[in-house]
């Protein structure tokens, strides 16, 4: 039991930690006042209104792969050790604990979303953590439907307008991969939620899914 606990700390650690706290350097804000905007670079070409997700634009950040392989570990640490940790603590044989095992897991990964979502910098923004959930359907669909899954909304992904659409369509896609590739009804509809979770909180919150944007920082002397 020890070591399941630790192995689901350590699982709680890299799914919990905010996007934000992986800059390097120190946080923003402190030392001099700056003042940010938006680069040119890869988004100079960008159409006012155009909301899409580029993946040129995606691919080349380096944060995203990061992620994604965290999201894929600690969403191992959590389907691999909370099954066990339960068992051990309910301690009930004629109990059956499928539920429980699942709605724990369903508390910790949309947890896990919701805080990659939610930025508090300049201002109160939504963002659409996309490798970070693309990661997480490797140790809930397994394998196989996580790979099809990634390549083919990524395929598709040129005439989808916006990151809540991406999400959505994955969503949709990577339920019915989950049941036709073995991984059950269960484990596509948790995935599926987990994908349509930013589209929804969006939705409620009356805010877009603003997307990652690389920004330069000018002093203010």
């Amino acid at each position: 039991m020890i070591r399941d606990l630790v192995f689901l700390l350590i699982g709680l650690t890299l799914l919990w930690l905010p996007r934000s706290w992986l800059r390097l350097g120190r946080p923003e804000g402190s030392g001099r006042r700056k003042k940010t905007k938006t680069s040119g670079g890869a988004n100079r070409d960008r159409l006012p209104g155009d909301y899409s997700v580029w993946a040129g634009e995606e691919f080349a950040r380096r944060r995203n792969w990061i992620d994604l392989l965290r999201a894929l570990a600690g969403g191992y640490a959590v389907m691999a050790t909370v099954p066990t940790l339960v068992h051990t603590i309910v301690a009930v044989p004629e109990m059956p604990l499928g539920n429980v095992i699942l709605g724990t897991q369903a508390v910790i990964l949309f947890a896990a979303v919701l805080i990659q979502m939610v930025r508090v910098e300049e201002k109160f923004t939504l963002s659409p953590p996309l490798f970070f959930i693309l990661g997480l359907a490797f140790p809930i669909v397994g394998v196989k439907a996580a790979l099809i899954g990634f390549f083919a909304i990524w395929a598709i992904n040129v005439v989808l307008p916006n990151p809540a659409i991406f999400l959505a369509a994955y969503g949709g896609g990577i339920a019915i991969l989950a049941v036709f590739l073995g991984a059950g009804p269960r484990a596509g509809a948790l995935m599926a939620g987990l994908a349509l979770f930013p589209p929804v909180m969006a939705v409620l919150f009356r805010r877009r899914l603003a997307q990652y944007r690389k920004r330069t920082k000018i002093v203010v002397r």
